[in-house]
């Protein structure tokens, strides 16, 4: 039996460094019969042109405006279907791969019946000792929609394969049939919120997700937006953490979802507040 036809999709907006970077280690890949394929957003810089010269051989389609992240990955995601790969694996761009990260993501779909996504270990770039996403949980009481073990030391947990309520867009791995039949991305989310919506959609329709942490990749978070904490990015996940539950949570969840929800923002803004002082006083004590 042939081995399956794997599309390895990288949205690239404005980002060539990152992506080349990317693209770099995807070289490495040890699985048979992958194929890299930039999505370029309506990039505004050089991206294109660089990408080619450095790699004649990758597929890039150009798009002539940014579709923002859904968008993006949806043109993506039709251009596998047409040329008929058996799977598609979402990347950000600001992501590197250990070589034979493939792998086990492939081999999850054979972990038990029905298993509709797959995602990897994902660790910060910087300190690649520590996760950033080590599965996921969504509480459509409580709104809350986080990472499990983030900024944990991978070396002092033990972490098996295990379902979670949701992957991450960062690095997912699905089915071409599946995530067509889905629809892809709802592109009314313009960043934040399409990978848990996903998510959340391909559960109800009788699908599992499965967390692997034997394959591995290390992500530059949020380096687009600057940084983890940045207000930018707390603004962007607040509307789509609200969108979300304006989709999926029934109306009597929104009681209890709207006073957490409350709280966990007064707790961000403390957080903005505290890391944006913090960077203040290096930058003097530097200056």
């Amino acid at each position: 039996m042939p081995d399956p036809k794997i599309c390895i999709l990288v949205l690239n907006w404005n980002g060539v460094d990152d992506t080349i970077e990317c693209i770099h280690s995807l070289k490495k890949v040890t699985t048979n019969n992958s194929e890299i394929v930039v999505i370029d957003n309506g990039s505004s810089d050089d991206s294109v042109q660089r990408i080619r010269q450095q790699f004649g051989d990758v597929k890039i389609i150009e798009l002539e405006s940014n579709l923002f992240y859904g968008g993006g990955n949806n043109a993506g995601l039709d251009w596998a279907q047409n040329h008929d790969f058996d799977y598609v694996v979402f990347l950000n761009n600001d992501t590197t791969v250990e070589p034979d990260f493939l792998e086990p993501l492939l081999a999850g779909f054979e972990y038990t019946q029905g298993i509709g996504g797959v995602a990897p270990l994902m660790c910060y770039s910087a300190v690649p000792e520590l996760i950033w996403y080590g599965g996921g949980q969504v509480n459509l009481w409580t709104g809350v929609v986080e990472h499990l073990h983030i900024r944990k030391n991978v070396s002092k947990l033990e972490i098996k394969p295990m379902i979670t309520d949701y992957i991450t867009g960062c690095c997912l791995m699905m089915p071409t049939k599946l995530a067509v039949e889905l629809g892809g991305f709802d592109l009314s989310f313009k960043m934040y919120g399409e990978d848990v919506d996903l998510s959340l959609r391909a559960r109800a329709a009788g699908y599992k997700l499965l967390f692997v942490p034997e394959s591995k990749i290390y992500h530059k978070v949020s380096a687009s937006v600057g940084g983890e904490f940045a207000f930018s990015k707390l603004k962007r996940k607040l509307s789509g953490l609200l969108r979300i539950f304006a989709t999926h949570a029934k109306w009597y969840q929104w009681i209890s979802i709207l006073l957490f929800q409350l709280i966990f923002s007064i707790k961000y803004v403390f957080i903005y507040l505290k890391n944006r002082t913090s960077s203040g006083n290096r930058a003097g004590a530097e200056s």
